[in-house]
């Protein structure tokens, strides 16, 4: 019980710091086609053309921007889904958004996320 509390903690912790910093480096990949129109945490159907993107670190709703660290372009994503849990330090873009970054045949590339003020919920509340 004593591993489980400790376990916990740590996480609450690591996930605490890291909603906290505004910018991170970490890797950018993005949804396979075979996800288009299957449903993401939040109960949205996934579409490929949206700029959207998925984290286990950023708050479902979160507002990004993704710079691609050897070219210099951006995009900006809202955090609609999970990932996998045992895939750290990476963020899933929309197809789209990953093509507005970089080739899809490049896969994975070197990102700077940084969160952007207000959330996907507040924008439409406006």
């Amino acid at each position: 019980m004593k591993k489980y509390l400790v376990l916990f903690f740590a996480v609450l912790l690591g996930y605490l710091y890291c909603d906290a910093q505004t910018t991170t480096t970490q890797k950018a990949s993005y949804y396979h086609s075979k996800f288009n129109g299957r449903k993401t945490a939040t109960g949205d159907i996934y579409r490929e053309y949206l700029m959207t993107a998925a984290s286990n670190i950023y708050k479902l709703g979160t507002r990004l921007l993704v710079t691609n660290k050897k070219n210099g372009k951006s995009v900006q994503v809202v955090v609609n889904d999970r990932m996998a849990p045992n895939i750290k330090g990476r963020v899933d873009l929309s197809k789209s958004a990953f093509q507005k970054i970089a080739q899809l045949h490049q896969g994975v590339v070197p990102v700077e996320v940084k969160v952007l003020e207000g959330s996907k919920d507040e924008d439409e509340s406006l």
